[in-house]
């Protein structure tokens, strides 16, 4: 729902409320080959106003884009833990 195309984002209570699928509407304009640009030109721009605002402005609002590894992220470790498993 941010840009249009499968993006992975992080997991917060703002994302879990709006969603990360399309609604059946989105589904169904997304389909029509005449109008699928500009679905998805609306859809990165209200995705990527999203982002400014939860970057620029304090609100609960935040959503955040993650890299395709943030899959593999378990834990949430201090730096000094992380540079201690990376040397020993």
């Amino acid at each position: 729902k941010i840009s249009g195309t499968p993006c992975t984002v992080i997991n917060t209570p703002y994302v879990q409320k709006t969603g990360t699928t399309q609604n059946w509407l989105e589904k169904l304009m997304s389909k029509n080959k005449k109008i699928k640009k500009w679905v998805k030109m609306i859809t990165y721009f209200k995705g990527m106003k999203s982002v400014e605002n939860a970057a620029f402005s304090s609100t609960y609002k935040t959503v955040w884009c993650a890299g395709p590894s943030i899959e593999h992220t378990t834990e949430i470790l201090p730096i000094k833990e992380i540079i201690k498993r990376l040397t020993t």
